[in-house]
This record gives structure tokens, sequence and C-alpha cells, in this order.
């Protein structure tokens, strides 16, 4: 027997909460705190407190249950509402690691499921030390739902959220809380790692500018994969590069036809990084870019075509025209 708080699940807060005892398990355990009012007109761009700060650490760590893999955070309350603080793994392997049925990640650990759930300290001590050791690894982002957003709240926990109820993103970034955008609490329709990648994604495309006339033009690469009953699999792609974007289509032999359609561009140094925007298929939406490109000597290279054989590897692009606008 234990106890857990059943909320109804607004984003990544608890609303209208409630403390009951049931048997089962559940990574999450939520403790209710008071909130105190405050003035209306705060200016929520600025973080209005350091969430590093350990006083906000006191509850541990959890493993959000809303999300496939999970990721470490922790949430609390104070005069300016709730939030939490959540560390996002900068790589699909980081985040991978936090995956219940990763065979060699976090709950590997344990002798079974139970006891990874069932032990709150040992996940908390377990965390800790994984971010201790890779604190670079991670993306951390704290969410606030303000207090103005909330009415009639009171002391057995219970509370409605007001229809303009905002919700807050920072990232911290250089030693420093960054806000990344507010949105209105009800319009959110994503939740837990889903959410997070799309916000990152948003924020580092937000300065995108035009894309250098050197990477425009029209691109095609030939890549084979692996051998196959019917022969070689393999994938050809196609790049249209124009000023603002570029587009993907692929044709491939004896390999499924995934990620085409429009990518939004950075470009760091001497390479343009290729970032999947498209809604048809979230399995390609990433905070880390598909593709690079870059130009050497009068030729094109490209990483991130293939299979696991070729994907880390520069292989040459053939350029076969120009790009219209």
């Amino acid at each position: 027997m234990k106890t857990r708080i059943l909320c109804v699940l607004v984003a990544v807060f608890f609303i209208n909460c409630k403390s009951e005892t049931k048997d089962g398990n559940n990574i999450v355990i939520n403790n209710k705190a008071k909130i105190d009012t405050i003035e209306n007109t705060k200016n929520y761009e600025i973080a209005p407190v350091n969430f590093l700060d350990e006083k906000y650490k006191k509850n541990g760590f959890v493993l959000p249950d809303n999300s496939i893999p999970t990721y470490p955070s922790y949430t609390f309350s104070d005069s300016n509402g709730f939030f939490s603080v959540n560390y996002i793994g900068k790589t699909e392997l980081e985040q991978y690691y936090w995956d219940i049925k990763n065979t060699t990640g976090f709950f590997s650990q344990f002798e079974n499921i139970d006891v990874a759930i069932g032990k709150s300290k040992i996940i908390d001590q377990k965390i800790k030390d994984v971010l201790k050791n890779k604190s670079n690894e991670y993306y951390i982002v704290a969410d606030l739902l303000t207090r103005e957003g909330i009415s009639k709240y009171d002391d057995s926990g219970d509370f409605e959220l007001k229809e303009d109820a905002l919700t807050y993103f920072y990232l911290y970034e250089n030693n420093k809380w960054v806000f990344i955008k507010k949105v209105k609490t009800n319009k959110i329709n994503k939740e837990g790692l889903s959410l997070y990648n799309d916000l990152l994604l948003e924020y580092k495309l937000k300065n995108a500018k035009s894309i250098n006339k050197k990477f425009q033009g029209q691109f095609s690469v030939y890549v084979e994969t692996e051998f196959t009953t019917n022969g070689m699999a393999s994938i050809t792609y196609y790049f249209t590069i124009s000023k603002n974007k570029a587009l993907l289509k692929t044709n491939s032999y004896h390999e499924p036809i995934l990620c085409n359609g429009e990518y939004k561009t950075v470009e760091k140094g001497n390479i343009l990084e290729l970032y999947y925007v498209e809604n048809e298929d979230e399995r390609c939406k990433q905070i880390n870019n598909s593709f690079s490109i870059k130009k050497e000597n009068n030729k094109y290279f490209i990483k991130g075509v293939g299979g696991e054989g070729t994907f880390n590897e520069w292989i040459e692009l053939t350029k076969r025209s120009n790009a219209k606008d």
C-alpha cells in the first residue's frame, strides 16, 4: 500500500489534486503544496527564481510516467505557481537511457521493475549520480504554471485552471535561465519528451537565417544499406535547398521511406545542419540535426545518410543544378 497523488494532467502540471491511498506502483509521487497570492503584474519572461536552487530539490527527483522514455525531473510550488525542472537528454541515445525497455539503461541496474519504481530513495540517488557525471549531456528545461492562472485554491489541494492560464518555459543556458516561450496552458497538446523536444527544436531554429548561397542547389546521393535475399538494399536522397528551406525526397529499394519533406537549417562554421520540421512523422523530429552538409574544395559532402555502416561518415554529394526559390 502506498499514498499517491491522483491528478488530472495539464501539460506537466497536476490540476485538481487530492491525496488517496491505493494499491499499485507509480513512478511519479508528488506532494501537494500551498500557493500564496502574488501581484498580477509580474513579468515572467524573466525567470522569477533560480529553479536550480537546492531548496527546490528537497522532494527529490522523480521519473514522470507520462512519457516514454521518461526523464529525471523535480517539482515544487511557491508564490509564483507550480513549476517543474526537467533534464532532457541532448541525444536520442541519452534519452533512451531512461527507457524502461532499455536492457543497458537506468532500469537495468535493478533486479526488477518493482524495485526500481518502489524504492524512491534509490531512484533519487541513482539519478543524482548519473547527472553528476553527465551534466553536460542534458538540456535543463523549467516550466512554470503561474499563480495568476489558478483560481479557487483551497487547503484540500483542489483548484481550478483559468481559461487564460499561461505556462512559461525556460532553458538553462550559459549559467542562466533563458526564456523560451509562453503558451496558453489549455492549448498544450503534448506532454513529456514529445513536448520538450518540440520546444527545444523550435528554440534552436527561431533565429535561423537565410541559407548561404554556396549551399543552395539540387543535390543527390546514393547509399547502399545492407544485403538482403533480394539484393542490396539502398536509398537515393534528393535534396532541393533554396534560400529559406531544404526539401528532401527519397527513393528506396527494400528500405522504408521516412522523413521526406521540409527541413529548416542552421549554419555552424562551414557546416549546414538540417532539422526535420514536418508533422507527418514525429519519429523524424529530433532536437539534433538529421543531416550535415559541408563544402570542401568545390565538393559537397553529407553526413547522416544510409544505415549504421554509413550514418556517421561523410559521403560525397552530387550537385545536379542550382535551386529555384
